[in-house]
């Protein structure tokens, strides 16, 4: 047998609690892969696509369900543009998952934690792509995300064997043995970018470290626990750069020359890449920062730690082998470790190697639409741009870096189709054809929806139809064909008003489906409410209140500038649901503009007001709002406009009488959105009269901000907490309201 160390699997054995009374050895399967692919699907297949990075920061595993809805988005999207991979990072920085005991050890996995991640993998191959589950990150031991308990823990399963096993044995095992059966995933990764929390590499002074040999070690271990779990799986990980990846070692005078060109960068460039660096690592360093931290790492030689031999020297699992690696390149100066300007062979790295991580922009003076390309004709496994989450950020082209990731793999698609394809092209992909996304039908007699549909590589069955949740139908027969697309409809008679999302699902003769994206439409205006400017929250250069008897209300927002926010927050008296809302806008300057459109802190539409100069207009779509508090935020893209109001249905802001109710209980809620930036809203509620206050206080338990201080009637409260101007990190806030007490936790990330 291979790898059969008795003395090692002793120790694990040991480590795992019990005695070996029946000695097994395990033996990992090998696969003869080329250096330019990976292994997925037992094929030898170059990995294109994005990171999802995460839908909740840290918390897809729980402790809530996942957001299954905005993964199929993700997922479709990917696939329906020809790519075949995403990478999803699971516990991220331990916050929500895996479970900890006091003494800092991993008890287990998560509550809901293998459920969710057997939902989201089920999801991933109903669209026939697959995933690179990133295990960890450099968050690990942020001191702006975690609290000290928690870095504790998080650094002793970095530095102690112990606490390392405990993490294997009661979660790692575990969650890898329920979904070894999934087609879905593509390999596990230990962690993304450990060189941020690795003395002399890390990313923020202010967070402790640990060293090159503690990763090394943790890396070891976590890769033989998942090959002792599932022999057949692929592991990886993800440095932040080619400088912790290889042994190919620039001579002193490259880095000399190295130095001198980060040293000579402009104010402009060097403001950029402070930027860019900030928006990829969650930070907010300074551009003196920026640039002593490049000029510090620039210095250290170049090492591929994660070596099979320097591996199994840490941690001395014979088993804790990486099968692939994953790297990151974004341009902070100098090309000296570009995987767009070396081919993979520069390296000398004998593991195939996906560019896991890169800005979809021109970079080392390459134009966008060329780095997938590069990267495949440069020898390397697989590109994977930076990211679903942040291509409304991405630096220098954040209005297209989404369609151009779409376009970039759709070409890769049809000029190596072979090298991507995994589970071939037979799928059907539907669309609605006819109704426009976030468009009004006054008259709510009759809706005809039509979809589209082509299937070159199977007999189409039948589409079905949804309003919502609800089936409106199936059509088994065309209603028109044009070349290869089929067209189906279905009319929808006496549509009671509101707001409702049309969608088909097409299915063939194969059993294999495609939903289309949902398309909301508004089916008679209801009444609206206008929220004038005057209750909303702006920040930003430039905007001005001012007074204008033809605005509503008589005040209006000058907007003269291209960098700030508006946010109205209101109770949802309703249930939650689709709504229509409407911006009251006035073109003053120019036509047109375009603003991104952010609900309960999530992005929901870049929103185009257009239209005529000089004259007050409106605009409406359709947003999702949940019961309670919600809120609405104008960032701006373009600017340079004239801003009125917010409109909500007067249903939804106005009370009825069951929500009118007494409370029975004092109660606090998790404030929202979590984690937020720079807003977010703390809920409460009183059974009876009280003297009440809300506090908040930094993680050292300082107290930074009261918001309440007063007494109050029995009722519901929300207020609203600006952080605008406090540093990113673990923040707590403090509800006290006669002899009721309770405190909770939240995060604002910036």
């Amino acid at each position: 047998m291979k790898n059969c160390d008795t003395n090692h699997l002793a120790k694990w054995g040991i480590l795992f609690g019990g005695t070996l009374s029946l000695l097994i050895c395990f033996q990992t399967f090998s696969f003869a892969q080329s250096l330019s692919r990976v292994q997925y699907a037992n094929k030898d297949i170059f990995l294109s696509g994005i990171n999802v990075a995460w839908v909740n920061f840290a918390g897809d595993l729980g402790p809530n369900p996942p957001s299954l809805n905005q993964f199929r988005i993700e997922f479709q999207t990917v696939r329906d543009n020809g790519g075949n991979a995403l990478r999803l990072w699971l516990h991220t920085n331990g916050s929500e998952t895996p479970e900890y005991n006091s003494n800092g050890y991993v008890t287990g996995p998560g509550p809901v934690a293998i459920q969710n991640l057997k939902q989201i993998l089920a999801l991933a191959h109903q669209y026939d792509v697959g995933l690179i589950l990133c295990l960890w990150s450099f968050d690990m031991l942020r001191t702006t995300e975690l609290d000290s308990v928690q870095l504790y823990a998080n650094k002793m399963m970095l530095t102690d064997t112990s606490y390392t096993m405990a993490y294997v044995r009661n979660a790692l095992m575990p969650m890898v043995d329920s979904v070894k059966d999934s087609p879905a995933i593509i390999a596990w990764e230990v962690c993304n970018e450990p060189n941020g929390m690795t003395t002399g590499l890390n990313y923020n002074s202010a967070d402790p470290t640990v060293s090159t040999f503690d990763v090394e070690r943790f890396t070891n271990l976590i890769a033989g626990g998942i090959h002792r779990a599932d022999p057949s799986a692929l592991v990886t990980t993800g440095p932040g750069s080619f400088q912790t990846l290889t042994d190919v070692n620039p001579t002193a005078s490259a880095i000399k020359s190295q130095l001198k060109t980060i040293s000579s960068m402009s104010p402009l460039q060097l403001h950029q890449i402070t930027a860019g660096f900030n928006v990829a690592h969650r930070l907010n360093l300074t551009d003196q920062q920026m640039l002593d931290y490049l000029m510090k790492v620039a210095a250290i030689p170049d090492s591929n730690d994660y070596r099979d031999d320097r591996l199994v020297a840490a941690g001395g699992d014979t088993l804790g082998k990486l099968d692939f690696y994953c790297v990151h390149y974004y341009n902070y100066g100098s090309t000296a470790l570009s995987p767009f300007t070396h081919q993979f062979a520069y390296w000398g790295l004998t593991k195939p190697t996906v560019v896991a991580e890169f800005y979809m922009q021109t970079t080392d003076g390459m134009q966008d639409g060329n780095l997938f390309p590069t990267l495949h004709q440069n020898g390397y496994a697989g590109a994977l741009v930076w990211s679903w989450t942040d291509f409304p950020n991405t630096p220098n082209n954040m209005t297209n870096a989404a369609s151009d990731t779409w376009a970039a793999l759709r070409s890769l698609w049809s000029n190596y189709q072979q090298d991507v394809m995994v589970f071939g092209a037979t799928w059907p992909t539907i669309s609605i054809a006819n109704l426009q996304n976030n468009s009004s039908y006054p008259d709510s007699t009759r809706i005809t929806v039509t979809a589209a549909v082509i299937d070159t590589g199977a007999t189409m069955s039948s589409v079905d139809f949804f309003s919502s949740d609800s089936s409106l139908g199936k059509v088994a027969a065309p209603t028109d064909t044009v070349a290869d697309t089929l067209y189906y409809s279905l009319v929808w008679n006496n549509i009671p008003p509101g707001t409702y999302t049309f969608s088909a699902l097409a299915t063939n003769s194969l059993g294999q489906q495609d939903s289309s994206t949902g398309v909301q439409v508004s089916v008679g205006k209801p009444p609206m409410t206008r929220l004038s400017v005057r209750q909303a929250i702006f920040q930003g250069t430039g905007i001005t209140l001012k007074t204008d008897p033809t605005a509503s209300g008589g005040y209006y927002l000058d907007i003269a500038g291209q960098s700030g926010s508006i946010t109205w927050q209101f109770v949802n008296h309703d249930t939650a649901g689709s709504y229509l809302i409407s911006f009251g806008y006035n073109l003053h300057y120019d036509t047109p503009k375009w603003q991104y459109i952010y609900v309960n802190g999530t992005p929901v539409d870049t929103l185009d007001f257009d239209g005529a100069t000089n004259s007050w207009q409106e605009k409406t779509i359709a947003v999702n709002l949940v019961q309670d508090t919600n809120s609405v935020q104008m960032q701006l893209s373009w600017g340079w406009m004239y801003l009125d109001y917010l409109g909500v249905p007067t249903d939804v802001v106005t009370a009825i009488a069951a929500n009118n109710e007494i409370p029975d209980v004092y109660s606090l809620s998790q404030n929202y959105p979590n984690p937020f930036n720079p807003t977010t809203i703390l809920s409460y509620q009183l059974p009876k009269s009280s003297l009440v206050t809300l506090k908040i206080y930094d993680v050292l338990g300082r107290e930074v901000e009261t918001l309440v201080n007063t007494r109050e009637s029995a009722g519901k409260y929300s207020v609203t907490f600006d952080a605008s101007r406090f540093a990113s990190g673990v923040y707590f806030y403090n509800l006290r309201a006669g002899s009721f007490v309770k405190t909770g936790k939240m995060l604002l990330l910036k």
